[in-house]
Formats: C-alpha cells, structure tokens, sequence
C-alpha cells in the first residue's frame, strides 16, 4: 500500500494515498482497534444530512461564501445518497472517544477533500466543514435523526405485520382449545387469539419518534458558543427542506439532549415493548407447531429447509427461532443503552457512540423480525381436525355446566372423565338428568367462545 503524508495540531501521519480521510482519521483507527465494526451506514447519511444543513445555515450568516458552502453541501449529499460508496471511507471503530469526536472529524475530513477538489482550493475540515459546531451537539442530533430515519421504516414493516394478522385472522375461523398455565382451558376462536397478537402489534404504532427537537447550534455544553444565535433552527430548517418533512425537527433543548441521552432510553423502552411481543407470538407459533406426533400440531408451519443434520425429515420452526434471538439481542441493547445513559456526567454524556449503535441495531433487528414472521403468519396451515379433535375431548367444555349443576358436581365429571379417558358429554349423561343432545347444545363449543 501506498501513502501520504497528513498533518494535524499533533503532527504528521502517513495515511493511505486513495484515503479520503486525513490525520484524525488515521489517528483513530490506530488508537481505537476494539471491535472492528464501524458506525452502520444510516448514522453516517443522518451525519453528512447535518455536515450539508450546517453549510447552508453558515452561509446564511455570512460565514462562508456561496462556492464553499455549495461545495461541501454537494459533497456531504453525495455522501448521503451514495453512502455504499463511500462507506470504507469511515472505519473508524464504534468503541472510541465517547463524544464521536473521532467519527465526526472522520466525516469533516472526507467532506473537506471532497469540496477541495470540486473547487481546486483547499476546503478546512474544522473551520469550514465543522463551522458553527462541536462534536457535542453534532453526534446527539445526528443519533436522534439516525433514529428517526430507522423508525420509519420500522413502522413499514410494522405495517406489514398487521396486514398478515388481520388477514389470517379472518381466514382462520376456527373454535380451538385455549390454554392457561400451558394446561387445558375453555374454547376461544383461533381469529380471536390472532387478533389478540395484532392487538399487541398495533400497541407497537406509539413509534411514532417523539425526540423531533435537536441539540444542534449548542455547540460544546448547549451555550452556542462560537455559533451564530439561531444557528440551530437554521439548521434544522434546512434539514426539514432537505427531508421533505413539513413539521420536522427544531433546535430547542440544546443543554438537556447534550447531556443526556434519556429521549434515546425511552424510544428503546418502546422497542422493547414491540420486541416482547414479537417474542410471544413467535412462542406461541413454536408451541402450536410443535411435534407433528408428540405436541401440539395444532398448526403446521411452512418448511424452509431440513432442520437437522442427523435425523432426516425433521423440520424445525427455523424463522421462529431466529426471531426470538433477535429479540434477546434488543433486549440486551435497552440494557446496554440504560447503562449508557445512566453514566453520563454534568454537560456531557460520553457513551453516545455504544447508544448509537444499539439503537439503530434494535430498530434493524426489528424491522427484519416483522418482515420475516409476517411471512410465517401468512403461510402457516392451520390442522383443523387436530383441533376439533382436541376440543371434543377437553374436559374444560364443562365449565358451562358450572351455572346450572354447581361447581362441585362439575369437578367430579371432569375429574371422572380425565381417568376413564371418555368425553364429558358421555360422563355428564351418566351423572345428570341430562340427555346425550342436551349436553351437546349445552357444550357446543361454537357457544362457550
């Protein structure tokens, strides 16, 4: 490999001669060689978006000329839009300085080349490109707008979610034994408990991003200094232009989103939910597909691949499987996140690259989990006579007989019924006045849901 030579306040770094990125840069990626994995791309388009909003509000004021302005806006845009592209241009590793300065002086430089060579002058990463701002309130913005770009699509598939669950539901009329305590209970239709999972789903819809306020034009501890006044909501402005939004973002709370990071916590709290109850859901379909001998194999789920090496024929709820895992990990992410932002102190939390990655990573996680078991609820079959079958013979059905023949007498048939192996409706005629059709009006279990 080729180099050149960079220079920063420390001195001269050789980096590699096609890099993009300068001395800081460089810097970082010899200090910080903990886990190899970089910033996700979403982070990275969330910052260049602030990099080309800040190059339009400094020139606003007058601080850089038109030229220069539009040269780092193109360039950060180009970014932006072509971040596959460009994305081996920010390695620098997650676990670094705890502000992000290290990634944010990764973007400032990359921005810097870039428009120095559109113009063929030399473009500063610092006093042009990181003009108006500090890393302190630049990564904190550039979190919340990463966020929100991932909840959108989040709410997409959660979207999705809810068309395979309202559908099925509606496909799926059929009475079925339900269980409490994993035993035997009264009848419910199967719609019923599939609309009970839509129900959880559709709590989900308070995603809705609430954190719309920026902490940019704080500068370093949300004073604004070295910052034009107003500087943020210029900023903000044209980032709501750039996105298309009407009713965006503003810079209000610049002191309490440098200093914490507890907006971030409570959209994880949220995630959290969703991640719960995905992990129901995605045990109830283990529950109902296990077997197909010796469970439950009240539904029968679509095989994608042979589930083991050893036993052939086995079939195993692989997407199930997966999702639930993914959940562990989002759980394991609020966790991480709590930590984070319960150890920032006085004007600074200095966790927020490891709340930034979790973050995202929950939104990622739980966007793919929708989509895959949304596929699952839509091509599951449903084995109808298993479940008439098992309802006939559940003892439970005699809950009904509760309101006319007492609760005492009622435990005896069912009592009875579980040691003969026979149905209620056979033991109920023999230890009532009932007939054989009075009982099976009585419990029919199309009337006891």
């Amino acid at each position: 490999m080729t180099y050149k030579i960079e220079e920063d306040s420390l001195g001269k770094v050789k980096v590699p001669k096609d890099a993009l990125y300068g001395a800081q840069t460089q810097r970082a990626i010899d200090n910080f060689k903990i886990s190899g994995e970089p910033f996700p791309p979403v982070f990275l388009q969330a910052l260049a978006l602030i990099k080309a909003s800040c190059a339009l509000a400094n020139k606003e004021f007058g601080l850089l000329t038109p030229k220069k302005s539009q040269a780092i806006y193109k360039s950060a845009m180009d970014i932006c839009n072509n971040i596959d592209k460009y994305y081996n241009q920010f390695p620098i590793d997650i676990f670094q300085t705890g502000s992000g300065t290290s990634t944010n002086m990764n973007m400032n430089e990359v921005i810097a080349n870039m428009a120095s060579k559109t113009l063929k002058s030399k473009v500063h990463p610092n006093d042009d490109v990181n003009m108006s701002q500090s890393s302190n309130d630049v990564i904190p913005s550039t979190i919340i707008i990463s966020s929100w770009l991932s909840s959108q699509h989040l709410d997409d598939a959660i979207q999705v979610m809810l068309n395979s669950l309202r559908v099925r539901a509606k496909k799926t009329n059929v009475i079925k034994s339900a269980r409490t305590h994993l035993m035997d209970a009264v009848p419910v239709n199967f719609s019923e408990e599939i609309m009970n999972w839509y129900g959880m789903i559709l709590d989900s819809l308070v995603l809705e991003f609430h954190p719309t306020s920026l902490p940019i034009g704080g500068t370093a501890v949300g004073t604004g200094i070295n910052a034009p006044k107003d500087f943020g909501n210029k900023v903000c402005k044209n980032l709501n232009k750039i996105l298309k939004i009407k009713s965006g973002f503003d810079a209000i709370h610049t002191y309490r989103y440098i200093s914490s990071q507890n907006h971030i916590l409570e959209l994880s709290g949220r995630y959290l939910v969703l991640a719960s109850a995905l992990t129901k859901i995605s045990n109830d379909l283990r529950w109902y597909n296990s077997g197909p001998i010796s469970g439950l194999g009240e539904i029968t789920l679509k095989p994608l691949q042979p589930g083991s090496s050893i036993m052939p024929g086995k079939i195993n709820p692989v997407i199930p499987e997966a999702v639930l895992m993914a959940m562990a990990q989002v759980t394991g992410n609020h966790t991480t996140i709590n930590i984070a932002c319960t150890s920032g102190n006085f004007q600074l939390n200095t966790m927020l690259p490891v709340i930034a990655l979790n973050i995202l990573e929950s939104a990622n996680l739980l966007e793919n989990s929708l989509l895959a078991l949304s596929k699952v609820i839509d091509t599951f079959k449903v084995n109808v006579k298993k479940i008439q079958s098992n309802v006939e013979k559940n003892p439970i059905i005699a809950t009904k007989l509760n309101e006319i023949i007492g609760y005492d007498l009622t435990a005896k048939i069912v009592k009875e019924a579980y040691k003969s192996n026979k149905s209620i409706i056979d033991i109920a005629e023999k230890m009532t006045d009932f007939s054989k059709s009075e009982l099976r009006k009585l419990l029919d279990p199309k009337k006891l849901v």
